[in-house]
């Protein structure tokens, strides 16, 4: 049987760069895929850069401002034409697919007539209907509708809907009861080569006296909860006995905003330098205020660190409360002190945790489970007759 052609288009921006790094890795490893990638943040042309400019000039997206003007469909339907633009020259050029692979949902807004043609599967970790909901009712709100909208008709013409969380999943099933069948939840996978077990039991090693690290990693600093851990930090006094490692390329982060912190820029991830910061840790802490499902949580579990995470969306699927971490409400700062006081405090508790959590990713979300239940979902979606093809055979 020769070999499945599978195209895969990537969003590739922000935090979903490097879920196309996972995703390429794990195509590679199904030698029943002939694999093509197409990278969506990666060699625009001049033509490519002037439409993006043109689609995603105004106001910001999720804003009163931006739903007047239509802007996160904007910004959306942006990656939607590209993916669109860049599959046609392929096409043109020669070449053809048994079955395509959208990530995330909007690099398939301007491909319906496509996904009708030929099966596809659909990688998403939120839908526009959640993501609305955290931002204020009103106005602003309203800029999301229309993509909700298309979120449905993707979702319709796709023959597969590979959901990170059951979070999302199960957004995507209330509002189409009808596609529950076709909906896979698939937590991404974490390459676990770079993540040495044997960390843990250098941390078990470790001195009794010695300052416990506590890391944080997030670009975003705002959103992901900086600041409060900056407040929490100052309130629990926690320089006497911690040190807070902040890789974080954030504007105006200093290591003078308190004592005990470490400020490390221009960190990128899977590096030996950010591996390290992982290694050296004894608790990851990231009291994120939005995150659609926080890869980073998952590294850490891999790192066989006990998380601190927030209590919202998709996090508490990845950070099990008192199993293999701790949960805080969002901006609840006596919780998150209480939280970092009990980590720090208790070594044996960090053991256990951190040991919990490794054992967990092992289990669920290594790169081999995920690889083998992707190229199964690609070759049962390359098994059906997309909606138009079928009508074709019928006339």
């Amino acid at each position: 049987m020769p070999p499945l052609r599978a195209l895969f288009v990537n969003s590739g921006i922000l935090g979903h760069a490097s879920v196309a790094r996972l995703i390429r890795e794990a195509a590679a490893r199904d030698e029943s895929l002939t694999a093509e990638h197409l990278d969506l943040s990666a060699d625009l042309t001049p033509r490519e850069r002037i439409i993006r400019r043109v689609m995603c000039v105004g106001p910001a997206p999720g804003s009163a401002a931006g739903a007047l003007t239509g802007a996160r469909l904007r910004h959306e339907l942006h990656a939607g034409v590209l993916a669109a633009r860049r599959i046609r020259a392929r096409e043109v050029a020669g070449a053809g697919w048994d079955v395509m692979h959208f990530h995330t949902q909007a690099a398939a807004y301007a491909s319906l007539r496509r996904m009708r043609r030929t099966p596809s599967v659909v990688s998403i970790d939120i839908t526009q209907r959640l993501a609305s909901a955290e931002v204020p009712a009103g106005i602003a709100r309203m800029d999301y509708a229309p993509n909700a909208a298309w979120d449905r008709a993707v979702f319709r013409a796709s023959s597969a809907v590979i959901a990170t969380s059951r979070w999302a999943a199960d957004d995507v099933i209330r509002a189409q009861p009808a596609l529950a069948s076709r909906v896979h939840v698939m937590p991404y996978p974490v390459p676990l080569d770079g993540f040495d077990a044997g960390w843990t039991a250098e941390r078990a090693a470790r001195p009794a006296n010695a300052a416990v690290r506590v890391l944080f990693i997030g670009g975003d600093w705002v959103r992901k909860g900086g600041p409060e851990l900056l407040d929490a930090w100052r309130a629990g006094g926690f320089a006497e006995r911690a040190v807070l490692d902040l890789v974080t390329d954030w504007p105006g982060v200093s290591a003078l905003d308190a004592g005990g912190v470490r400020v490390h820029r221009g960190v990128r991830a899977y590096t030996p330098e950010w591996f390290q910061r992982w290694r050296d840790a004894d608790v990851f802490v990231m009291p994120t205020r939005g995150e659609a499902f926080g890869m980073v949580y998952q590294e850490a579990a891999a790192a066989g660190l006990p998380a601190i995470g927030t209590r919202i969306n998709a996090i508490p699927e990845l950070v099990q409360h008192a199993a293999t971490g701790l949960l805080v409400d969002p901006e609840d700062g006596r919780a998150l002190v209480q939280s970092l006081d009990r980590l720090i405090g208790d070594a044996a508790l960090r053991q256990r945790l951190g040991t919990a959590a490794r054992a967990r990713i092992q289990r669920v979300g290594s790169m081999e489970t995920y690889a083998s239940r992707l190229s199964a979902i690609l070759h049962e979606a390359a098994k059906q007759v997309p909606e138009s093809a079928s009508a074709d055979a019928k006339g």
